[in-house]
């Protein structure tokens, strides 16, 4: 049972989006390394569970002409239901969450140096569909989609009618679909996790942008020692689509098309306290391409209510 009682925390833990700083158009729906720590392929036992997650982000950006220094906070809720139905001989859940954005951005540039501050709500993401399936011999088969709004606070500025975001847009005013593929494994108290996501991304009509499309793989390899668990993870983003603009291909800070890749890598550690379990996650970037080389420090809880 406590086992169980972790595995829950973490699972909720993960769902709560987060947002980092992108070379895409506003920010990824999907925080790199995100669902680090969590056994995605398993789901929690029937409940409704609530999680909260803050999240602290910094990092740079150094090119020929442009620097980026960005810090910003970003806080998830989130509320999760484990039915107690199948389908397709699968657990199947549901959940939604809410996440919220102080940022912070510096940009340095031949003309001069701007410091831009703001906070507000981020688009909303569901979870209508989160199945898994108990393989055997320690084996979990996890798979879902999520669809995050275009709502939030957003920020455009049009010339001539071309219309373009600002510093201090937070949201995205566009549609995402999420879907996952993720194996988890339990043995002798270890527990190994591979999470494959996909963003789908919708175009801005207002800015007459598509974000390009992205992969995430999310790997973790963590150890329960009486009510610690401790262990490592680690995430590789990489878009394999271009960005454009009106139909254009996008000029990125160091290839056409913009496209973004991450390679990150840190140390995780939870506690079981039994009526709720804490999370602690740190992730460094260890290889950026066409975004700021972040660092995110994640600290959470989940309750089952």
């Amino acid at each position: 049972m406590a086992r169980n009682s972790f595995k829950t925390s973490l699972f909720v833990m993960a769902l709560m989006t987060s947002f980092g700083v992108n070379a895409q158009e506003g920010v990824s729906p999907l925080q790199p390394g995100t669902t680090t720590g969590n056994p995605a392929g398993a789901l929690p036992p029937p409940g409704v569970y609530f999680g909260y997650d803050v999240d602290y982000e910094w990092g740079k950006l150094h090119s020929q002409n442009v620097h980026i220094k960005a810090r910003n906070v970003s806080m998830v809720a989130s509320l999760v239901w484990s039915t107690p139905y199948k389908v397709l001989g699968a657990n199947y859940a549901m959940g939604i969450a809410q996440p919220y954005k102080f940022a912070h951005t510096t940009l340095n540039t031949p003309v001069g140096e701007s410091k831009y501050s703001n906070n507000g709500l981020m688009s909303t993401t569901i979870m209508p569909l989160l199945l898994s399936w108990d393989l055997g011999e320690g084996f979990h088969l996890g798979t879902g989609a999520a669809f995050v709004f275009k709502n939030g606070k957003h920020a455009t500025e049009c010339t001539g009618g071309d219309c373009s975001n600002t510093p201090k847009n937070l949201a995205n005013r566009y549609y995402t679909i999420q879907p996952n593929l993720a194996l988890t494994y339990f043995k002798d108290n270890w527990t190994f996790t591979v999470n494959n996501i996909f963003d789908f991304n919708s175009k801005n009509k207002k800015t007459d942008y598509r974000s390009g499309n992205t992969y995430y793989l999310d790997l973790t390899a963590v150890k329960r020692i009486e009510k610690w668990t401790v262990g490592a993870i680690a995430n590789w983003t990489k878009q394999f689509t271009d960005d454009k603009k009106s139909g254009v291909v996008v000029q990125g800070l160091h290839s056409e098309g913009s496209r973004i890749e991450h390679v990150m890598l840190g140390p995780m550690a939870g506690y079981d306290f039994g009526a709720f379990s804490i999370n602690a996650r740190f992730l460094a970037s260890v290889h950026s391409k066409n975004d700021p080389k972040m660092r995110f420090f994640h600290v959470g809880v989940s309750v089952p209510l």
